[in-house]
């Protein structure tokens, strides 16, 4: 029995690796089905669940196998928090990728304004913006000429491709549109070029930042790793191990464990660049807004 459970846990920690290695990476795990999808699977395979949901498996499948190679609860508990949490902290992919949309987007609204001056107006002007718009925001803004050439409000249009690039600089840019399209005056394609400006200047300091923490993100995979080489050498001997069989010894885990979180989570906070709150949202589903217009 105690060979079956060993071999089984060496399953769950081989997967749980193997899933989370694919999460750092981004890979989207399943195939095709030609099924409808229910709600759920909509959720999951929305563009913003894959890593959270690739995290969750290997989370899971690690914490299950310390669970039965140790039968400490409190270790399954962190090693399935650590997994969960620990590769966006470690991973500089998301502030590159928040940069480099910045810079789409400023290149984008510079080729906008450029663009109103010849074009019958506004909205013919985004409709046409899809073909020179950058490869990192290229769907988005897709997706936003297409509602507008089906003749879709174009102020949920506009609330809709903020809510998709979900940043407060998109939420300046489409809020300077929103007026645009309101008060349809001479300024818009000045304000569209000063936005450009701005953005441009905070992708510079953006990227300055993003030099140094790098840095600290690198201090991080050393504590990780310690710790973690640290931890499997001391549940490896029985002497050390033994007296945390006990309550009192997996509530003394646990004071330690949350000890370590708190001085991770105070590091990520020192390397996280604050970039604000969004202020424009959608007052109402788009898809209704599109089936209000069609009808």
């Amino acid at each position: 029995m105690t060979g079956l459970l060993a071999a089984f846990a060496g399953l769950c920690a081989a997967g749980g690796v193997f899933v989370l290695v694919g999460a750092v990476r981004g890979v989207e795990f399943g195939g095709r089905d030609d099924r409808p999808p229910s709600r759920i699977q909509i959720m999951l395979r929305s563009s913003a669940w894959p890593g959270p949901r690739n995290r969750l498996l290997g989370a899971t499948g690690g914490g299950l196998a310390v669970l039965l190679l140790s039968r400490w609860p409190v270790a399954a508990l962190a090693v399935g928090a650590g997994a969960y949490a620990l590769p966006p902290m470690l991973s500089g992919r998301a502030p590159r990728r928040r940069i480099a949309r910045l810079e789409a987007l400023a290149q984008w609204s510079r080729r906008l304004a450029e663009m109103i001056g010849a074009s019958r107006g506004l909205e013919q002007a985004l409709a046409d913006s899809a073909r020179v718009a950058p490869d990192v925001i290229r769907e988005p803004v897709g997706l936003l000429a297409g509602r507008l050439n089906n003749h879709a409000n174009t102020d949920q249009a506009l609330r809709a491709f903020a809510d998709q690039l979900d940043d407060p600089i998109a939420d300046l840019i489409a809020c300077a549109l929103l007026l645009a399209t309101r008060r349809r005056g001479p300024g818009t394609r000045d304000a569209l070029r000063l936005l450009a400006d701005a953005v441009e200047h905070e992708v510079i300091v953006r990227r300055d930042v993003e030099a140094e923490r790098a840095g600290l993100r690198t201090t991080l995979i050393v504590i990780v790793a310690s710790v973690g080489a640290l931890s499997v050498l001391f549940a490896s001997s029985q002497t050390l191990a033994d007296p945390y069989d006990t309550p009192l010894g997996q509530t003394v885990l646990a004071v330690v464990a949350a000890i370590y979180a708190a001085g991770l989570w105070w590091m990520r906070r020192l390397a996280v660049l604050s970039t604000g709150t969004r202020f424009l949202h959608t007052a109402r589903p788009m898809a209704t807004a599109e089936q209000g217009t069609g009808q």
